[in-house]
């Protein structure tokens, strides 16, 4: 195991004040040495994609590669195994969590899985035609099915490239170890490390550089008055960023109505993503409680979160592990609301032992205990001091950083890869 920091951005304790995302003047790494870069995801929520995003950015930042994709893995999928890959876990999260939770717990072995295999190699036969007419240097996982894909292609000799995996939890479920052939595992903390290397990753070739996270997260920004301002918030008193996304329509009117219903003066930016249904339902509870204290604007999906989390002093949502990396990078304080059993409880047990994290466990309490925090200025300004003393914000170049040392000691590069052949992904077939 060894960690990571990157050389070219910070250190993990920077305030995001002072921070700034790594400048095009900087050191580059030069010679192109993970040459052409195939970053794949899977669009399962949206935290994988964001990763693979912030890799993507820190790789062009550094100009370490020839060309870099982002490339969903389930774009390639046979769209009966992509509907039920997706659409069933989803809609598990929502409407039966606790079948979710007993799904991970009893998948939590690297022993068997033949059928699974079988059934991935025949329904993701597009994924592995696509490397095998791409033949690209380097391949990057944020989502372990396509891992698996990858590392058995690696194993059969149909593709000879680097191989990495890079974890987008704080605790580590045993998919992420199905791929044998990886060259590298990248992951949060020193003990995702260990749990890793409980299930037989070799200790060498885990190293730990945090999550990674979009750049913006670590930019200089305006002052908190101004971001306020151009998000309708209040100046004056607290503010909380609510995830409605994250909540779903099934936990709004017990999340969002009572935050509402709050005798206090304060502002609540509500975030509801692409989900039409759940913005629609937090616009109807609003528009019910005329005479609310707490200003409240209603958002759908923003590429401006890292603005949202500076503006805020406590967030309210679940606690992915993208989300609750970008708090801490941030100092956001949070407090989380019925974590989908298996990972979210997991990280939320890293949050709340670290001391950056409340829980809202009952509905009927879940305002009176916002509305307590609120009031704990003190309280609050701990855990903004140890959220970013949690933080990791320059993750994503220490990934890179760590692809490069591996590259270059790497004897397993394609041969023919870089001979001039086409670097953008077909249309999905």
């Amino acid at each position: 195991m060894r960690i990571i920091a990157p050389m070219h951005g910070g250190v993990a304790s920077l305030s995001p004040t002072d921070a700034a995302a790594p400048a095009d003047d900087r050191p580059l790494l030069g010679d192109e040495p993970l040459g052409r870069v195939l970053i794949l995801t899977g669009s399962i929520g949206a935290g994988h994609t964001r990763a693979a995003e912030a890799v993507r950015e820190a790789i062009e930042r550094s100009r370490a590669a020839d060309t870099v994709h982002v490339t969903d893995c389930l774009a390639y999928a046979n769209p009966a195994f992509r509907g039920l890959y997706r659409e069933l876990y989803l809609s598990l999260i929502e409407r039966a969590p606790g079948a979710v939770g007993w799904l991970y717990r009893s998948s939590d072995t690297i022993e068997g899985g033949g059928a699974r295999k079988a059934l991935q190699h025949l329904a993701l036969a597009g994924l592995r035609r696509l490397i095998r007419d791409e033949r690209p240097d380097t391949i990057v996982c944020t989502h372990f099915l396509a891992s698996e894909v990858v590392s058995a292609m690696k194993a059969r000799g149909e593709w000879a490239g680097v191989l990495a995996v890079v974890v987008t939890d704080l605790d580590a479920h045993a998919m992420w170890a199905v791929c044998p052939s990886a060259d590298r595992w990248f992951v949060a903390l020193p003990e995702t490390a260990v749990i890793l290397a409980g299930k037989g990753v070799p200790s060498e070739r885990i190293t730990v550089t945090g999550i990674p996270i979009s750049g913006a997260f670590s930019a200089k920004l305006p002052s908190r008055a101004a971001l306020r301002e151009a998000h309708g918030l209040p100046a004056e008193g607290p503010c909380l960023l609510v995830s409605g996304g994250g909540v779903g329509v099934s936990l709004l009117d017990s999340t969002f109505a009572s935050l509402l219903d709050m005798d206090l003066d304060c502002g609540i930016a509500l975030v509801c993503g692409r989900n039409a249904r759940v913005r629609r339902a937090a616009e109807a509870i609003l528009a019910g409680r005329p005479r609310s204290r707490v200003r409240c604007t209603v958002l759908g999906f923003t590429d401006r979160m890292h603005e949202l989390m500076r503006a805020c002093d406590l967030s309210v949502g679940k606690p992915g592990g993208l989300t609750s990396c970008e708090a801490l990078a941030c100092g956001l304080p949070m407090a989380l609301v019925r974590p989908v059993p298996g990972q979210e409880e997991r990280n939320a047990a890293h949050l709340l032992e670290w001391g950056v994290a409340i829980a809202l466990n009952s509905p009927e309490s879940l305002a009176w205990r916002v509305r307590e925090i609120l009031g704990d200025p003190e309280r609050l300004a701990a855990m903004k001091r140890r959220a970013l003393e949690r933080a990791r914000p320059f993750a994503a170049d220490a990934v890179v950083d760590g692809l490069v040392e591996l590259s270059r000691g790497s004897t397993g590069r394609s041969g023919g890869a870089r001979a001039g052949r086409a670097t953008t992904p077909p249309a999905p077939r």
